[in-house]
């Protein structure tokens, strides 16, 4: 029984696999345990964090991204309309109509006096259509309007409040170096916060300026954009500091906000307030002088990227209860390098995105988490990634062995009868059937070996009966005649 081929096999696949990797389970598991009760929690805790940090960080980089890629696709489309001939059609009609009326010689309170019912001399309805139909197909562009070399109006989609625009810092700005990017503003007429993107237009042929226009695009998008990324961060499993810490105080899942600020720290977004109107770009809300987002100006003085760890302001109703610490992380949106082939001389509009999540692993000093070499755990890393190459190494080796085993043992065997029994088939059934291993193989080849013995015997007796027929008078029913020599 102990050369059975089963028995042979079954051990070899128990040893050989089973055995080392037993071993290897139960002493890592051993080990690791044993790292784990020598250190002390916070170290999972601080992994967990980093890991956070990271994944905190790459949101707030990719929607600084995100609004960079809009704002330049807007800005290409503010430009591509004020090269419409439709548009630079409009502005030399108008320029000759403005001419005529004399208002070249009248000051601004005069021709402002002179309309203060109607704000355009209405003479480009076709180009009003064709901006209209533009807005249409991109809505976050709250109005568009355009005006000749003075500042007077052309056309525009919406209603404005003056007639002349000269006078108006956004078209001066605009006039001179190209292009001008206004503050956000409260825009009455939309009825949204919105910055404008004004355009010099250009003639065609000549290539002078011959006006400005002016698009007022709205910053809902930021807002859009910030719930759009909070609720991907905010599904499970996303953070992994909140799965080994659990869930709040009060039995609710963590939840993190999304802040996108202007350089004055004014809101412009902030997802945990659902974006209220009395926190956006209101003074007094400001990180730069509101308690409750004082512990984020660390991301006003940091790089272009990165997260720290940062106490929020004490409750003013429990001041005696330690302040809650938060992880954050930051991203600046695009600077001059960015928007440099679209536009000349514009630094870029200098926001911050900021992320804040609650940190439940109380691990409150950990600066500068995102840039910080971890070499602790590194080194515990690498010990598990050694045990795991080693594991998977003995694996392949006792593979290797195993199919080298089972070739010599089962293979070898099957291919020697089978080319003995070929050859018996051809007529070649004189010699014995060896085998040099035992078990169910030699008992084969012996039982083949019994039947090559019976078929030879069957061929000689069949040899001699026919070799003494075909002698002349001899007896067939004498044996002596058919057994013994000729002659005898």
């Amino acid at each position: 029984m102990t050369h059975s081929l089963g028995v042979r096999f079954g051990l070899a696949v128990f040893f050989l696999v089973w055995v080392p990797l037993l071993a290897a389970t139960g002493w890592g598991a051993y080990w690791l345990w044993l790292r784990a009760e020598s250190r002390p929690p916070a170290a999972l805790q601080a992994l967990a964090l980093r890991g956070d940090a990271l994944k905190l960080t790459e949101a707030a980089s990719g929607l600084a991204e995100a609004i960079d890629r809009f704002l330049l696709e807007r800005v290409v489309e503010a430009q591509t309309w004020a090269t419409s001939p439709v548009v630079v059609s409009a502005v030399h009609k108008a320029r000759a109509a403005h001419a005529k009326e004399g208002l070249d010689n009248l000051t601004i309170e005069q021709v402002e006096g002179k309309f203060r019912t109607r704000k355009s001399l209405g003479l480009a309805p076709g180009a009003r259509a064709y901006l209209s139909e533009q807005v249409r197909a991109s809505p976050h562009f709250a109005e568009v309007f355009f005006t000749d070399e003075l500042g007077f109006n052309v056309a525009a989609t919406n209603p404005t409040s003056d007639f002349v625009q000269s006078d108006e810092t956004w078209w001066q700005r605009a006039w001179s170096a190209g292009f001008s990017v206004g503050e956000i503003e409260f825009d009455a007429s939309a009825n949204v916060w919105a910055l404008d993107l004004s355009v010099r237009i250009h003639d065609s042929r000549t290539r002078n300026p011959i006006g400005v226009m002016k698009a007022v695009l709205s910053v809902r998008f930021t807002q859009l954009f910030a719930d759009r990324v909070a609720r991907r961060l905010s599904a499970p499993g996303q953070l992994l500091h909140t799965q080994l810490s659990g869930p709040a105080l009060d039995g609710r899942a963590p939840e993190s906000q999304f802040l996108i600020v202007t350089r004055d720290g004014l809101l412009i977004a902030e997802t945990r307030s659902g974006h209220a109107r009395g926190r956006v770009m209101q003074p007094e809300i400001s990180l730069l002088t509101d308690d409750s987002l004082m512990h984020l100006n660390p991301s006003f003085e940091g790089e272009r990227s990165g997260a720290f760890v940062s106490a929020r302001s004490q409750s003013q109703n429990r001041p005696d209860v330690p302040a809650p610490s938060s992880l954050v992380a930051f991203a600046r949106s695009a600077s001059r390098g960015f928007y440099a082939p679209v536009i000349e001389n514009f630094a870029g509009f200098d926001w911050m995105i900021i992320v804040e999540a609650p940190n439940l692993s109380s691990h409150t000093v950990l600066p500068e988490l995102a840039g910080m070499q971890w070499e602790d755990q590194q080194g515990w890393l690498q010990d598990v990634l050694w045990l795991g190459a080693a594991l998977c190494a003995s694996l392949l080796f006792s593979s290797i062995i195993l199919c080298w085993l089972f070739g010599r043992w089962v293979l070898a065997p099957v291919r020697a009868l089978t080319n003995r029994v070929q050859r018996m088939e051809q007529g070649h059934i004189t010699g014995r059937i060896e085998l040099s291993s035992k078990g169910e193989f030699t008992e084969l080849a012996t039982a083949l070996d019994r039947i090559r013995n019976m078929i030879a015997k069957m061929a000689d007796r069949l040899q001699r009966t026919t070799a003494g027929r075909t002698q002349p008078g001899t007896p067939e029913g004498d044996p002596t005649r058919r057994t013994g020599p000729a002659g005898s």
